[in-house]
């Protein structure tokens, strides 16, 4: 991963159709991979929709987690991970990017992967920066730095230090950031990285425009521009054209050179119909020929370019500062009137206002203006009056102060009046809040409470599972060759079946602390039901089809849901798995989805044991817990029902369940239904 961000050069390397067509391909082999090739195929078609589907990039990426969790293949556990991460940062993600990358980080630093490692300081640093954390995106960025130093990898060294000079110029301390551009340039030339070098040169050039040093500053956009040219970047080579005939304009060296240079980046942006730029030139090149005393020349490049602004709607930042160039030529040519109108105009779209009323209303700040000049005379007539009239009558003087005094007491005394009905009114609202926050406060106990007892169990439902691994496998490793092969098989299998059973308890309890954190993001989208229902019990199967339970659908392929796809998959794994775990060996497990008014309604069931009925007011409780194994010994925490009632209603839907003792049992929630087309 390459992150720039100045004159940053994108190259496609296919079109639409065969990115398509690649897709399609990985899709195919999908079909007849199997093991590790698969997961490996599932992460290759992640990194294919990072930067245009984050759903499918996720959803791809878990299942290859998924997969290699299994198969203990950390490399593409870590590369999922990281690829999350990335479309995340691709759509703005910051707080979900950041997650990812941490886990990704953590398998890396555990296989000592350094290039991986410098990888994710570099993008965990670039995640701080765009939310503003400069200190904290500055310390992951030298992490980075000395770690590619460390193993020689000249290229991505170079590109951590244009990235250190980013955020340095972010928080304007621009020697810094032009020490850094210097050091990512040298890495440039000795590595023969053309591209790269011209966007650090242009760095450069910003930098000592900035610290007003323009001879620094026009030796490095001159660098830039002859780069620029060599790569055939005609755009870029423009850009550079405006950057040096405003080094120009503002070191006051040669306003014909501006000027030179001001028609030529005009030219070029021209020939690339690059409308926009043509404007922002065109503001520079007004303003050269005012310098130079053409005043025709200038209001005419300045009103070519107000049309530019207007027929193409550029916005006002543009208009405001023609109107502004506008004003100071009048200024120059002794046309104050025309001046004045301009300026006017000019505090008109700092403020925002639609063109048409600007213009009435400068005339009608001229016409104010005449009117104020005129009423300022009469009061200044009036006010010497006045001033020889009170010399006169020093009774009057004293009777209008006497009334002043009087006024003043009154309206002191209403002020306290009010200010006293505003206390007597705030002590009431306090108390009424305080009443509110006391029942607030027990309301949290109560649920404090119910956690405290919640997180007891589930501390008693991991040491459980946990203390079997913990005597089987000390059995084996201590006593390894005194057991027959059968008793070693069997101590594995319950070896296994704890393991997974404190992984599912695990996901589960993640999945609800990120929950009731505010960490999970909630993105309803329009899916296919009956897809969604298909990828997950695709990762159910094989736990069904070791106690042999045919897995059931009944879900018509028209049926669309709009709801969080994650939520629904979490809901779908929790509710089957649960019902594989309550029912027999050669049982079923059915899915059942029916459109029902503006929602859809889903059911899973089973011909398991079913539930007893005391039990079945405690289901969805967070502070029960029912004492009941599956029918083969299977643990449980109850924590998945309690995350399917939570999703299920962050979504809109409800949810309950039905159960007779000894015959099964059916879970069933609603969901939002869509009726638009998918695509």
């Amino acid at each position: 991963m390459k992150k720039l961000f100045l004159l940053t050069c994108i190259f496609f390397l296919g079109n639409i159709i065969h990115a398509q067509n690649s897709a399609d391909s990985l899709k195919s082999k999908l079909l007849e991979a199997t093991g590790q090739e698969h997961a490996e195929i599932l992460l290759e078609l992640a990194k294919f929709y990072s930067k245009t589907d984050s759903f499918l990039c996720v959803q791809y990426s878990s299942a290859a987690i998924a997969e290699s969790t299994e198969l203990f293949n950390k490399d593409i556990i870590a590369s999922s991970y990281y690829q999350i991460g990335e479309t995340y940062y691709y759509f703005d993600n910051y707080s979900g990017a950041l997650e990812s990358y941490q886990r990704a980080m953590n398998y890396y630093v555990a296989d000592n992967d350094s290039s991986n490692i410098a990888e994710c300081y570099n993008s965990i640093g670039l995640v701080y920066y765009y939310t503003g954390e400069y200190n904290i995106a500055i310390e992951n960025l030298y992490k980075a730095l000395k770690t590619f130093n460390k193993i020689g990898n000249k290229d991505e060294e170079a590109h951590v230090y244009s990235n250190i000079a980013m955020v340095y110029s972010r928080i304007k301390d621009y020697s810094l950031a032009a020490e850094n551009y210097r050091m990512a340039s040298l890495i440039n030339m000795s590595i023969e990285d053309k591209g790269s070098l011209s966007v650090n040169y242009n760095g450069l050039g910003v930098t000592y425009y900035n610290l007003e040093k323009y001879d620094s500053s026009k030796v490095y956009y001159n660098k830039a521009l002859q780069l620029f040219k060599e790569l055939g970047n005609q755009q870029r080579q423009a850009i550079a054209l405006n950057n040096i005939a405003n080094i120009y304009v503002n070191s006051g060296d040669s306003l014909n050179q501006a000027l030179s240079y001001y028609e030529e980046a005009l030219h070029v942006f021209r020939d690339l119909k690059d409308t926009r730029n043509v404007a922002f030139v065109m503001e520079g090149l007004g303003s050269v020929y005012r310098e130079l005393g053409d005043y025709n020349s200038a209001l005419s490049v300045f009103q070519e370019c107000l049309y530019l602004v207007n027929a193409h709607k550029f916005g006002y930042y543009l208009s405001q500062l023609v109107y502004s160039d506008i004003a100071l030529t009048y200024e120059k040519m002794g046309r104050i009137t025309d001046a004045y109108n301009a300026y006017k105009l000019y505090n008109l779209y700092n403020d925002s206002l639609l063109q048409e009323e600007r213009m009435d209303q400068v005339a009608e700040l001229g016409k104010k203006y005449e009117i104020e000049k005129k009423e300022a005379e009469i009061d200044r007539l009036n006010a010497l009056q006045q001033v020889h009239e009170l010399q006169i009558s020093r009774d009057k003087q004293v009777r209008g102060f006497g009334i002043i005094m009087i006024i003043l007491l009154l309206v002191i005394t209403f002020i306290v009046s009010i200010g006293y009905l505003d206390k007597r009114k705030t002590n009431q609202l306090l108390s009424i809040k305080n009443s509110h926050i006391e029942k607030q406060r027990k309301e949290l106990e109560k649920i404090n409470a119910s956690k405290n007892k919640f997180f007891s169990i589930i501390a008693h439902d991991l040491k459980n599972p946990f203390h079997t691994v913990m005597g089987y496998s000390y059995l084996m490793h201590k006593e390894y060759k005194r057991f027959k092969d059968d008793e070693r098989e069997k101590y594995a299998a319950d070896i296994y079946r704890s393991t997974h059973s404190i992984f599912r308890l695990l996901q589960n309890l993640l999945d609800w602390s990120r929950s009731q954190t505010g960490r999970l993001n909630f993105e309803p989208r329009q899916f296919v039901l009956a897809d969604l229902y298909e990828s997950t019990s695709g990762l159910i199967k094989p736990t069904a089809d070791s106690k042999n339970i045919k897995l059931v659908s009944k879900i018509d392929q028209g049926l669309i849901a709009f709801a969080d796809p994650m939520m629904i998959e979490t809901i779908l794994r929790n509710l089957i798995s649960n019902a594989i775990k309550f029912t027999r060996e050669d049982g079923w497990v059915k899915t059942v989805a029916l459109s029902q008014n503006e929602k859809l309604l889903i059911c899973v069931e089973d011909n398991g044991i079913g539930i007893k009925p005391n039990d079945l007011k405690k289901l969805f409780k967070i502070d029960s817990k029912i004492k009941s194994k599956g029918t083969n010994n299977e643990d449980g925490s109850g924590l998945g029902l309690i995350l399917c009632k939570e999703f299920v209603e962050k979504n809109g839907g409800s949810i309950w369940v039905e159960s007779k003792l000894g015959e099964g049992s059916k879970f069933w929630f609603t969901i939002p239904s869509s009726n638009l087309p998918t695509s």
